[in-house]
């Protein structure tokens, strides 16, 4: 699939990301970090993975802007941010946390399936010890499984009010 980044107005047939290569390069390289292992084919790739990652990971405030038709979650129509005010086009915070979440995408998988056993109960954690033999597991609670929490991206929408979450509106 082709690099599409969605505009402001959610016009772009197949868009698939939120900001472009360069929008990533500026945001980063203002705050120090290193990518510079990685080409702008990887980049590309890993702002699909982010921008994946967000429009599943999320319940967003309002609807979409295009309805069904539209491959993005944003641009949405009748979205507010956390004063009550109106959100026209892709917010930046939401473009700010495509950028963390990709820097990621590079290095993980941001949302790995989890480790079941074979029952099909998700493990949250193993230990074993090979003298006198020892074995303990523990399970998520309820069987449930908790996506990756990655607080530098997942605060920028919280905090401006945009998270949806059991039809509350969730507050930083």
């Amino acid at each position: 699939m082709a690099f599409n980044v969605q505009d402001d107005n959610g016009d772009v047939a197949g868009a698939n990301a939120y900001i472009t290569v360069e929008d990533f390069k500026v945001y980063h390289k203002d705050r120090g970090q290193d990518f510079s292992t990685f080409g702008d084919e990887a980049i590309a790739a890993g702002i699909i993975r982010a921008t994946d990652y967000l429009d599943t990971r999320f319940t967003f405030s309002g609807q979409r802007l295009r309805g069904r038709d539209q491959t993005t979650e944003w641009p949405r129509m009748n979205a507010y941010d956390r004063d009550r005010r109106y959100v026209n086009g892709i917010p930046v915070e939401v473009k700010e946390a495509t950028a963390e979440y990709a820097l990621r995408a590079l290095n993980q998988e941001l949302n790995p399936d989890p480790e079941r056993d074979p029952s099909g109960r998700p493990v949250r954690s193993k230990s074993e010890q090979v003298g006198p033999i020892s074995a303990s597991v523990a399970y998520a609670y309820g069987g449930a499984y908790t996506m990756p929490a990655y607080p530098a991206a997942d605060q920028k929408l919280v905090k401006a009010g945009f998270v949806r979450s059991g039809g509350n509106l969730v507050r930083a």
